[in-house]
């Protein structure tokens, strides 16, 4: 008896055993997603789903893969593997094409989980991130068949710190992992894995039994990915070799800051949208055999090659219900689609998106019925799409918001720039003439350099058009402007932030117009970087991560040498001075990386009058586009404000004002003391003679109204620099604004 009892036990034994390596998918369900479950109640997450189907016969990783697999197989307690690269998605394709591997020979098939750390941190309450761990990693995943995956180390270490203590929940993991508890792979991008190893951190990266180091992607193993990707799950885009290598090219060329595959799988991804499924519906009429008859189960394939989509049409479907059953699955997947049994009559099966299906008839054999015979498939195929480089560069547009014209290599706009400055920016013709030759050599006349487009630093008095006119250049070349004030970076403890603020930027925009207002307020280290971006073309971000900024338009604005400017402004001599002056407030090897330094003079009595009738002009125009009233502005009003809203001092600024003032205050008064301005009114603003502060309001030629305008507008401000010097150099000095 206890001889026959003896196989029991070991059964028992060996039951419970594999009901202890199994983890609690509940549990981690809570932190973590599903890449690939062997327990089927837990499938793999949607956000993996097309990553893991993509890369179950994708084999372009498969050298540092299989380097994985064998050290989750190996007979080191320690299963566990560190990959460094680029920070790029590589990652996350490498990640899945573990998972979908079947295992070396005797090893174990395992879960896969990637686990979201974000879910780990406590915010309220001290040693939640503890017994986070503990109830939703130790339990459900230490000494268990399942691998965990991390996305960035990086954001691991430091979690659960607190004012007692300075290690996080890093020293758990990895005492787990050294200890042969947690199977684990993760990813850290080489600019974090550079600083951490020489850090206090270092024992993190050397806890892991395997360090995977894996480079950039080369376009034939991007080109199998993309073309995958495409056959699996946009199989109606097709795509030839020279437009394939058009868009590896140019998004490389375009787009240098992100990295591979990312990059070209944004573009994919867009052209995707762009040319959505159109199926078209046709029937093809078949006579099946009837199967019915005494076997007990007979298979039967439906293979369309050319299909998107098969749907069955049944003559007649009639068997016995429950004994008799045709289980339709499909051939690729052996994914259970449907099943049919019982007096169905003349059918239709579901349409199923595959094409091919194998099918399966199960009978019992108990009573001979009619069976059911197949007389027609109706067949969905997709209508081809061939992908042009037109198609591809436009994509490759909207993903860089590289202007249309610099792709197309269409120069109108840039042959129409000094017009349009012209009829724009006042004055200011050194700038204009600069800015004109920095767009002309940076994106037409054929670059070799890996530098900026141009760099410029526009100098000046405040009010004479510094950002205005870097802002209206990118308006007018249909560029994004990414303007940085400063002063935001004028401490050390800002420069950081600065970093990681151009970093950002470059990523997304690397063609933009890049304007650095007052850059005599930033701290010195900002100035440094500047300098690399301006002499070598590379920003480097707080990792030393190389940003390339070749496509970007640089331009900084400083006052510096203001008092020069407004006091030598008629001398011919002046560009040396200011050049002199600059080198009080900048080293001479920073000012020589720039291409130009223009010098805005204060506007003469001509521009001021210019500055009146085009602002008048732009307030006119708004007031149409949000109220629609049609307003007219007398000439003898603009010349009155063109006399008396400029500044030496203070530029364009107080002109602004002054238009404002004079045309805001009638309407108002209007307003309040005669009715509302309707949509769709017309009012004239005119001079009343002989009052110098007195203007008329008029509303549909009707009888106008008096008002007075009140010249305390911060528009006569005094140059304390012209008459009282002494006293202008002693308010400077000691100033702290």
């Amino acid at each position: 008896m206890k001889l026959l009892l003896i196989p029991f036990l070991m059964l028992a034994l060996s039951f419970n055993a594999f009901a202890d390596s199994r983890p609690d998918f509940r549990k981690l369900s809570e932190i973590a997603r599903v890449i690939h479950s062997e327990d089927a109640a837990f499938p793999t997450d949607k956000g993996w789903e097309k990553i893991t189907g993509l890369m179950n016969n994708l084999d372009i990783f498969d050298e540092s893969v299989k380097r994985m697999m064998s050290t989750l197989c190996s007979d080191e307690p320690n299963k566990s593997v560190l990959v460094v690269g680029e920070p790029s998605d590589t990652f996350k394709y490498m990640y899945a094409r573990l998972a979908m591997m079947g295992p070396e020979e005797g090893c174990k098939r395992l879960s896969h989980m990637d686990l979201k750390i974000a879910k780990l941190q406590g915010y309220m309450y001290v040693g939640t991130t503890e017994r986070n761990w503990r109830d939703f990693i130790e339990k459900p995943a230490y000494n268990k068949d399942v691998v965990l995956y991390i996305n960035n180390l990086a954001l691991l270490i430091g979690i659960g710190t607190s004012m007692n203590r300075d290690v996080g929940i890093e020293s758990t993991y990895i005492n787990a992992v050294k200890t042969g508890k947690l199977k684990t792979v993760a990813f850290l991008n080489k600019y974090d894995y550079k600083r951490l190893v020489h850090g206090r951190h270092a024992y993190v990266l050397n806890g892991f039994q395997e360090t995977i180091n894996v480079d950039d992607l080369k376009m034939a193993q991007v080109d199998k990915l993309v073309r995958s990707y495409l056959t699996l799950n946009a199989p109606h885009i097709k795509m030839s070799d020279k437009v394939a290598n058009f868009m590896y090219r140019n998004i490389q060329y375009y787009q240098p800051n992100i990295m591979e595959p990312q990059r070209t799988m944004n573009v994919v991804l867009s052209l995707i949208r762009q040319n959505p499924m159109k199926r078209t519906l046709f029937r093809t009429e078949i006579k099946s055999k009837n199967p019915y008859g005494s076997n007990a189960k007979e298979e039967i394939i439906i293979d369309r090659p050319d299909a998107s989509a098969i749907q069955l049409s049944f003559e007649y479907f009639q068997t016995e219900k429950g004994r008799d059953r045709l289980r339709i699955y499909d051939f690729h997947t052996n994914t259970h689609l449907q099943d049919l049994t019982g007096k169905l009559g003349k059918i239709k099966s579901q349409s199923f998106d595959t094409n091919k299906l194998r099918m399966e008839f199960l009978t019992d054999g108990s009573v001979v019925d009619k069976g059911f015979k197949i007389d027609g498939i109706l067949e969905q195929k997709l209508a081809d799409i061939t992908l042009t480089i037109t198609q591809v560069r436009q994509a490759i547009m909207e993903m860089v918001q590289v202007p249309e014209w610099i792709i197309k290599r269409d120069y109108t706009v840039v042959r129409d720039l000094p017009g349009m400055l012209d009829g724009d920016v006042v004055g200011i013709h050194m700038a204009k003439k600069a800015v004109i030759k920095a767009f002309k050599v940076g994106y037409v006349a054929g670059r070799t350099d890996e530098k900026p487009a141009g760099a410029l630093l526009l100098v000046g008095p405040t009010g004479t058009g510094k950002s205005y006119i870097a802002k209206k250049a990118a308006e007018f070349m249909d560029m994004k402007i990414i303007v940085l004030d400063m002063t935001q970076y004028a401490t050390a403890e800002s420069f950081d932030r600065f970093l990681d603020t151009v970093a950002n930027n470059l990523i997304l925009y690397p063609y933009a117009v890049y304007l650095f207002e007052e850059i005599d307020k930033a701290d010195t280290r900002v100035l440094d970087r500047l300098f690399f971006m301006m002499d070598e073309g590379i920003f480097y971000d707080k990792n030393q991560r190389p940003l390339f900024a070749r496509g970007s338009m640089v331009m900084m604005t400083t006052n510096a040498g203001h008092d020069l400017i407004v006091r030598e402004r008629n001398n011919p001599d002046l560009q040396r001075l200011v050049n002199l002056e600059l080198q009080k407030f900048y080293r001479p090897s920073f000012l020589n990386r720039f291409d130009s330094i223009p010098i805005f003079l204060p506007f003469s009595k001509a521009e001021f009058h210019q500055l009146a009738t085009i602002m008048t002009m732009k307030k006119v125009k708004k007031m149409k586009e949000y109220f629609d009233w049609n307003a007219t502005v007398a000439p003898e009003v603009i010349k009155f404000m063109g006399e008396n809203g400029g500044s030496d001092l203070y530029g364009a600024r107080p002109m602004e004002r002054m238009v404002e003032n004079v045309i805001s205050v009638g309407i108002s008064e209007y307003q309040i003391n005669r009715g509302t301005i309707e949509f769709g009114d017309s009012f004239v603003i005119s001079k009343v003679r002989g009052e110098k502060l007195k203007f008329k309001i008029s509303v549909n030629g009707r009888g106008g109204m008096d008002y007075e305008v009140d010249m305390d507008n911060n528009s006569g401000l005094i140059d304390l620099s012209l008459l009282f010097p002494e006293v202008s150099k002693l308010f400077n000095d000691i100033r702290m604004y």
